[in-house]
């Protein structure tokens, strides 16, 4: 009974939510009417709910989240009282299936169903064995019926008429070897004598023609626009290439080993090779008498393997003769010497990098039949002895956080090893009995073997079912008698990859038809090596001539595409005037500004509106933020408080996104809760910092106090938590989960917090001073802060380790000091740094400034603050003169200035001339509209307006010279463009 109650309150609630009482009031006649015997009192307070206008504002519900919220609150009550009824003991526990069981059930009363149609489907829908029917007669496309009929099951059918799907969603033919399997059914049978079952038979004579080409469930394809197959350029190697692996984060980033010896660092968005490294035996010392002996023999050295560590700061080099080299990295080209081990007697074959017991390990296997571990200062930790043939490959994998090792020999043999065991847990014969590859998919579950038979040399890629030894699936589309051993790669829990018979080859993981091949023009080898990047966008394949081919998809075109035009902008300006290193105002070509910037908008008018507020604000505004569906804004005061301002649907706003030409609300709740921070006494210096969730239903926001989170639609706090010191000063939540937050300390650090397991997953410790902004990439996979000395530290995020730490700098070389802010561009590559001296571009992939902007002439001011736009095209700035400037986002040209006449002209701001826009917020929906929030305290929002001319709203319209006086008038104020004049007499930018 308890349960039922929870279930129609919940619907109850929902629909007072929802502002339908009409439906409440239904649910509250029918479905709960019958507990009021129960408990008459809790019936009456459930009714009282429909005379509020919020039923948060009963104390016992304040705490009602959103419907979704409160529906997992729920479910985990369920289970509570699921678990703890003594009625269902024992009998929530499913019975011990192997995962196939169910789907193999289902697939044969498919196929008896419709095997004693007389019109069997050929692809009958999974939910017709809801009845018991008979299929329609053909008639015209796209009719169809259903029948019900008694039930009549033949005592024995042609076991030939009978199929079993393999594979989930695949269209197969009929599988003789799974036909036993279905030879005895567990569907009672009807009796019939002789001569009826001659008839029956005899009237489907199509049914074994028709389940040959059964399928038990259709799907849709997935879109082959995900897989990497336009071909986009073409490294030149020089040599045979070995084997290559892609950096963990910098995805653009290739690392490449070759027959000759050397290992190559290729930029591909570049197509350049800044690191180019040949075989060398770096202490010769150190080598064993052996290596010296066999390298005297023959001094010919290839590479077997290279891999990267996961937070790739470390990568490894395998080679022929016993030796593995251990390389420090340092983006962008820093490689450094760390490390060389006489590992293994004979060919080091594989190497790859774990982590057991958290501390980060060297695995290698060779020749000599054994598998090491090494750490980091080359010290032998363990030796996995058991094999009785060379040691061919190792994968590594953790469940349930144990890591172990898998290993298979060229005899065929596979192993498992744990770290804390030197004796083997497993050992299976791999599918060609013979060399075997092996590889998890990202999310460690499925298990791929790829190899050659060793008795017909014909090439195979299969799912391989670890548990039990035995080949869970087959992939087809693979040619007879390889000449060389196959190579194959996965990515995204989604595509497989092989190269053969010069082919590369797409397969879906659930689905073992081809689902796509790439024929490429060029000398590719029999059996070319591919290498998918860590997020699937890029593909590397090797050709026979010592070159390497690179094909991506969309994104990667982006992404590389957006590389190669920074690095066009960055090798023009090095190539130009010195004086031109660094854009300025006022200074630079007059050819490229008269191109850029004296073309000038006859009329470019502007609107904007100072939001209303009933409270005048005492405090300066600290904080604006854009709420991510374009319908509100809030505003934080130095105070701690909070305002919430939101455009209503009107007749002037039918759509109720946020506009300059018309008038938002200052919104409170019904209950009258305000969202307040927790202020501590001695508050001197403490600046507020405040995030919306992705779904604006929460803010998260400290000012010198604790940090809390509001609820948006009721302003209250659901949740405060860690009380300084240090004070929080700047936030950012997690891109793929808002439980997640990073969180900005006073002291320097930064802690990674869930805010649902109330625990801090990790502290981020390597700044130098308070930190003052934060911005997650997850196309890079970075964290990215800045301090208040000026610098930029890049955090991954996958193991929270320091990749690179930057100093800001002047052209002049002179170091910079103070807050900087830091925000990515929407392409996740791009980030724009800002400082009170310099408004910064860096390339966070290659984590390399790449052009700046100082503020110079007639426009003294420091910057107090800068945004991307919504689509990330332009770039507002602040000056602390008054001034807001608007640049091209790629290449930092000046696009437009706004006077501080044009803003500041009203009745209520006398003493205009000491006001400045102190913070800047860009709508996410329209990426012409910006807040500005004025250091007395006023908030503007501004936007151009349309022009008849064409301007269509835009910072970026077409341009023509201007020779009307500025003009004012409306609730918004208009003006012409004018020409700036600088100090050496050129013409300046656009100005309104």
């Amino acid at each position: 009974m308890k349960m039922c109650f929870e279930i129609r309150k919940q619907k109850y609630l929902e629909a007072l939510d929802s502002k339908e009482k009409t439906r409440a009031l239904e649910i509250l006649g029918k479905d709960l009417k019958v507990f009021q015997t129960y408990n008459e009192e809790l019936y009456r307070e459930i009714t009282y709910l429909l005379t509020l206008e919020n039923f948060r504002d009963n104390e016992q519900l304040s705490k009602y989240g959103d419907t979704k919220t409160a529906r997992k609150t729920m479910i985990v009550e369920l289970k509570k009282l699921i678990e703890a009824n003594p009625r269902l003991n024992d009998k929530l526990v499913f019975p011990s299936l192997k995962p196939s069981r169910l789907r193999t059930l289902i697939n044969q009363s498919l196929n008896w169903q419709h095997q004693l149609c007389k019109n069997p489907k050929p692809n009958p829908d999974i939910r017709t064995l809801f009845v018991d029917h008979t299929c329609s007669p053909p008639g015209p496309a796209g009719a169809s019926s259903s029948t019900p009929r008694s039930p009549s099951v033949p005592a024995a059918v042609n076991p030939s008429a009978v199929a079993a799907a393999t594979g989930a969603g695949t269209s197969v033919p009929l599988n003789q070897t799974l036909v036993s399997a279905l030879k005895h059914s567990r569907t009672p049978p009807t009796p019939m004598n002789n001569e009826q079952r001659g008839k029956r038979l005899r009237s489907v004579p199509q049914a074994t023609e028709a389940t040959n080409s059964l399928v038990v469930r259709q799907q849709v394809p997935r879109s082959l626009d995900d897989l990497t197959r336009t071909l986009f350029c073409t490294l030149n190697q020089g040599s045979t290439v070995t084997s290559m692996d892609f950096h963990p984060s910098l995805h653009s980033s290739l690392l490449i080993g070759t027959a000759s010896g050397e290992i190559s660092f290729w930029e591909v968005g570049r197509n350049e090779r800044p690191i180019l490294k040949p075989f060398a035996i770096w202490n010769s010392a150190t080598c064993s008498v052996l290596f010296q002996a066999a390298y005297a023999k023959d001094s010919n050295v290839s590479v077997c393997r290279v891999s990267w560590s996961a937070d790739g700061r470390y990568l490894g080099v395998a080679f022929t003769k016993h030796l593995v080299h251990l390389y420090t990295y340092q983006a962008p080209n820093d490689l450094k010497e760390h490390l060389e081990v006489d590992a293994h007697v004979g060919s080091v074959n594989d190497l790859a990098f774990s982590s057991p017991h958290k501390q980060l390990c060297m695995v290698t296997c060779g020749d000599d039949k054994l598998i090491k571990v090494w750490d980091l200062t080359g010290h032998n930790l363990f030796n996995f002895q058991g094999h009785e043939a060379a040691v061919y490959s190792i994968c590594m994998n953790v469940k349930e956080n144990v890591e172990y090792i898998l290993s298979s020999s060229v005899d065929g043999k596979i192993k498992a090893w744990l770290f804390d065991n030197s004796d083997t847990k497993v050992e299976y014969d791999a599918h060609g009995k013979y060399c075997t590859t092996m590889l998890y998919s990202a999310d460690g579950t499925k298990l791929f073997c790829c190899g050659t038979s060793k008795n017909n040399g014909d090439s195979f890629l299969v799912e391989w079912n670890e548990n039990d030894g035995v080949i869970k699936r087959t992939y087809a589309g693979l040619g007879k008698k390889s000449m060389g051993m196959m190579q194959f790669d996965t990515t995204k829990n989604r595509f497989l990859v092989a190269g053969e018979d010069k082919l590369i080859k797409f397969w879906e993981l659930d689905n073992p038809n081809i689902l796509a091949s790439v024929q490429v023009d060029g000398n590719l080898s029999s059996v070319p090596r591919v290498r998918f990047n860590r997020i699937g966008s890029l593909l590397a394949v090797t050709t026979a001539d010592g070159r390497v081919k690179i094909f991506a998809n969309a994104d990667g075109i982006k992404h590389l595409r957006a590389i190669q035009a920074w690095s066009c902008r960055a090798s023009s300006k090095a190539n130009t005037n010195p004086a031109m290193t660094h854009l300025e105002l006022g200074e630079g070509s007059s050819a490229r500004r008269s191109k850029s910037f004296t073309e000038l908008p006859e009329i470019l008018k502007c609107q904007m509106i100072t939001l209303p507020d009933t409270m005048y604000p005492t405090a300066k505004v600290a904080r604006l933020v854009y709420m991510n569906n374009g319908v509100g804004l809030l505003g934080v005061g130095s105070d701690g408080t909070q305002k919430l301002w939101r455009w209503n649907r009107t007749e002037l706003n039918p759509t109720g996104k946020a506009m300059a030409s018309a008038c938002p609300v200052l919104w409170r709740p019904n209950s009258g809760f305000v969202m307040t921070n927790d202020v501590p006494e001695n508050s001197e210096g403490t600046i507020p910092c405040a995030i919306i969730s992705k779904n604006d239903s929460y803010v998260l926001s400290a000012c010198g106090g604790k940090l809390t989170l509001f609820n948006m639609l009721s302003f209250k706090v659901m949740v405060s938590f860690m009380s300084p010191p240090p004070r929080s000063t700047c936030l950012a939540f997690h891109p793929q989960d808002n439980n997640v937050v990073a969180i900005g300390k006073e002291d320097s650090s930064i802690h990674i917090y869930n805010i649902q397991s109330e625990e801090v997953k990790a502290k981020l410790t390597g700044d130098e001073k308070c930190i003052t902004s934060l911005a997650f990439s997850m196309l890079l996979a970075v964290l990215v802060s800045s301090d208040a000395d000026a610098q930029i530290f890049f955090w991954s995020i996958d193991t929270w380790n320091l990749k690179k730490s930057l100093k800001m700098y002047l052209r002049d070389e002179s170091p910079v000091n103070g807050d900087t802010q830091v925000q990515f561009h929407c392409n996740q590559i791009n980030l724009l740094v800002c400082h009170r001296e310099v408004l910064s571009l860096y390339d966070a992939s290659r984590m390399e400034l790449v052009m700046q902007w100082v503020p110079k002439a007639h426009m003294s001011g420091s910057i107090s603050c800068a945004t991307y736009s919504g689509n990330g095209k332009l770039i507002y700035t602040a000056l602390t003169d008054g001034n807001i400037v608007i640049f091209n986002a790629d290449t930092l040209m000046l696009r437009c200035r706004i006077a501080p006449s044009v803003y500041l002209m009203t009745p209520n701001l006398p003493n205009s001339e000491n006001v400045y826009a102190a913070v800047l917020a860009a709508n996410p929906q329209e990426p012409n509209q910006f807040a500005v929030g004025l250091s007395n305290g006023a908030i503007k929002v501004i936007e151009p307006q349309a022009s008849r001319r064409g301007n269509n709203g835009s910072w970026m319209g077409k341009f023509k010279r201007a020779g009307k006086p500025p003009r004012h008038g409306g609730r918004a104020c208009s003006s012409a463009m004018e020409e700036t004049v600088s100090d050496d007499g050129n013409s300046g930018a656009n100005t309104i």
